[in-house]
């Protein structure tokens, strides 16, 4: 199981290169991958976008990128963009009649004329430590989902085992409230019988109060909820990385079955019960957001 809260972080330092990874996850319904880069590594982006990819499904991340390059720069002249400036101004100075020499500073002055080329996806060296330094950056916020994942794991099955105690000490008082149930009915029936002084009427009444009680049998609610504890458990053992919405499935149902379970036995000696299960019911589509 993997959470998608994370956090990693690498640096690479030599070869006159200084780059800064840093990598931050949190939950969210589809992958959406926001970068913050210098404009000369735009090009890099893309490699960005498909590495993170393969980790992780979905969530919201935000993947930020420090560089500096102390390396000797390339400097190039545009030798064609020099001579047309300086037959332009040549030019100007004709058409006014000044017959003077053109300084060199003045045609250094267009900063387009110096530059230094934009070719850094081409440059082997940057590419190499962009990607150690991105590969090292995934294996620590890979360290940190797999740890957080291992943690909510834990937390899940600690809600699964007051759940199913929950369900036992409930199941052990549902034969005794539906005889309670049954017989304050019946009680109540034959005052009603005897007030009324109804003739043929006491067997009709002695079945309907048998469905009425029959409705209150909750067995089948909590055979529901083993099955689905029993997904949920297998669920969360998968080490696929796509188990986040089918627990949050699960835990819908589950949810279900426990507002009908509670809306049904309503005895005070298992009140504490049925809170249990809603709470860690709840505990349990919190956390599961937070699983890719």
């Amino acid at each position: 199981m993997q959470s998608m809260t994370g956090y990693g972080k690498a640096r690479y330092n030599q070869d006159g290169i200084s780059l800064e990874i840093e990598i931050k996850s949190i939950n969210g319904r589809y992958l959406d991958l926001k970068i913050s880069s210098p404009r000369e590594l735009s090009f890099y982006e893309h490699t960005i976008r498909t590495k993170i990819g393969h980790i992780l499904p979905r969530g919201s991340m935000e993947v930020k990128i420090n560089y500096h390059d102390s390396r000797e720069p390339e400097i190039q002249i545009d030798s064609a963009r020099l001579k047309k400036y300086h037959d332009v101004l040549r030019t100007a100075l004709d058409d006014v009649g000044i017959d003077e020499s053109i300084p060199l500073q003045l045609l250094l002055a267009d900063t387009d004329i110096i530059y230094i080329p934009n070719n850094l996806d081409e440059d082997t060296l940057l590419l190499r430590s962009l990607n150690e330094t991105l590969e090292h950056a995934i294996d620590r916020i890979m360290e940190s989902l797999n740890a957080e994942g291992v943690q909510i794991k834990a937390e899940f099955e600690t809600s699964i085992t007051k759940i199913q105690d929950a369900l036992a000490h409930i199941e052990t008082h549902i034969e005794p409230y539906k005889k309670e149930l049954l017989q304050r009915l019946m009680q109540r029936i034959a005052e009603l019988l005897d007030a009324a002084n109804m003739e043929n009427m006491e067997q009709r009444l002695m079945q309907e109060a048998a469905i009425y009680v029959d409705k209150y049998d909750v067995q089948e609610e909590i055979s529901r909820l083993k099955s689905h504890l029993q997904r949920f458990s297998q669920t969360i053992q998968l080490e696929s990385k796509e188990v986040g919405k089918t627990l949050n499935f699960i835990l819908q149902e589950m949810h279900r079955e426990a507002n009908t379970l509670g809306s049904k036995f309503e005895l005070i000696q298992t009140f504490d019960d049925i809170l249990i299960i809603k709470d860690e019911i709840e505990k349990c589509r919190e956390m599961s957001q937070n699983v890719c």
